[in-house]
């Protein structure tokens, strides 16, 4: 059987992701606001992120050697259905007044094992159905879709609350919704997967060859480090957002969301840069968009003004999002086709193990750092990257 040619775009997988996010987002959105409002407390929101978490990591280590060794499509159309199933069901026993804690907890669970698929499954098949010089652009498409999503949830999310009639029960049914509208995408996604002569490994040996290709590609050990390393600082970021507001700026809500709104539109103008560019993805524009976003968080943490920390946040977003879609598109043409799967589980283990850690260090340090805190992300992501670079130093340049 010939192979489908290659295209230079496709709807499907550009539009499932976008759907699912802002299906997820909402229901987030809602489950932060309506448990919040029926406990006065974030003690049980914390337990179920917590433990949604783990999910998530656990996810991570099975996900890589099940995409390399079945049915990418399948897959992604699995972790889909999963999700929709569980919001669906939840949405027909739960109590949208007063939610109890194991039933959150249990549905949670079950869309962080849909996302811990569906998100390095939809990496994965991306070079399979997508011509390669066409791979930085539409990720970066893809990146700005995600980010305009996130724009645009709470927003949406704000005006829902405004409506009576609507309750937690309405926020699972929306993502519900969201999951089936994505799985009949997927479902119509024209894919052919790339048969392989390799004899198909144990999981533990599976997983191991996984490691060992990472091992040896030192420009994958330094793309996944710098990947770490990037987005548990932004995740510090956005916790230490909301204590500078509520601390110097009068706890002004708007002024909070302003700055959520600048580094979503800063990621969206990110994304649009690279939807033009003509080179392909390479190493040393990766150290140069952290180099920005860590001068941003100097500057944001050196001087105590409002205006510049909103522009900060705005240039931190653009850089991020650069650095981000860049080191996507270049695990994609470094790895071979049989190991993308496992390269990016490996690649979602050191994002999601690492961060919660880097959440648990700056939190603490906040409450004694205040606004300055921002300054020491800079100061450690210039660190960190002088680190890297320096092992790194030797590597043949991509």
């Amino acid at each position: 059987m010939s192979r489908l040619p290659k295209k230079q775009f496709n709807w499907p997988l550009f539009l499932s992701p976008f759907i699912s996010r802002v299906g997820d987002s909402l229901y987030l959105f809602g489950l932060n606001w309506f448990v919040v409002k029926a406990t006065n407390s974030t003690a049980l929101l914390g337990i179920v992120q917590a433990v949604g978490g783990l999910t998530l990591l656990c996810g991570d280590l099975f996900c890589g050697v099940l995409i390399d060794n079945y049915n990418r499509k399948q897959i992604l159309l699995a972790s889909e259905l999963v999700s929709l199933l569980a919001c669906f069901g939840f949405a027909m026993i739960i109590n949208p007044v007063s939610p109890a804690g194991w039933q959150l907890i249990a549905l949670t669970c079950m869309l962080d094992v849909g996302l811990a698929f569906s998100f390095p499954a939809a990496k994965a098949i991306v070079p399979e159905i997508l011509a390669p010089q066409s791979l930085q652009r539409f990720n970066a498409f893809s990146n700005t879709a995600l980010n305009l999503a996130d724009v645009v949830t709470p927003l949406l999310g704000g005006v829902l609350l405004t409506l009576k009639w609507i309750d937690f029960r309405s926020f699972l049914l929306i993502n519900g919704s969201s999951f089936t509208l994505s799985f009949i995408l997927i479902a119509s996604l024209r894919y052919q997967p790339v048969i392989t002569q390799q004899a198909k490994l144990t999981f533990w040996a599976s997983l191991k060859s996984g490691f060992s290709y990472v091992r040896a590609n030192p420009t994958l050990i330094e793309n996944v480090i710098l990947s770490g390393l990037a987005n548990v600082l932004f995740a510090a970021v956005r916790l230490v957002l909301p204590f500078v507001v509520d601390h110097y700026y009068q706890g002004n809500a708007q002024r909070y969301s302003y700055l959520l709104t600048g580094l979503a539109i800063g990621g969206i103008l990110g994304g649009l840069r690279l939807t033009l560019a003509k080179r392909s993805a390479n190493r040393a524009d990766n150290y140069r968009d952290l180099i920005l976003a860590a001068i941003a968080m100097l500057i944001a943490g050196s001087f105590q003004q409002y205006g510049i920390l909103l522009v900060a946040t705005l240039v931190y977003g653009f850089a991020m999002a650069s650095f981000n879609i860049r080191a996507f598109t270049l695990t994609q043409d470094l790895t071979a086709n049989e190991y993308l799967g496992r390269i990016f589980g490996i690649w979602f283990i050191a994002l999601d193990g690492v961060q919660p850690f880097g959440s648990f260090v700056f939190g603490f340090l906040t409450d004694y750092t205040k606004n300055a805190t921002l300054a020491i992300i800079g100061i450690t992501l210039i660190v960190a990257i002088g680190t890297v670079g320096h092992h790194f130093k030797h590597v043949d340049r991509v």
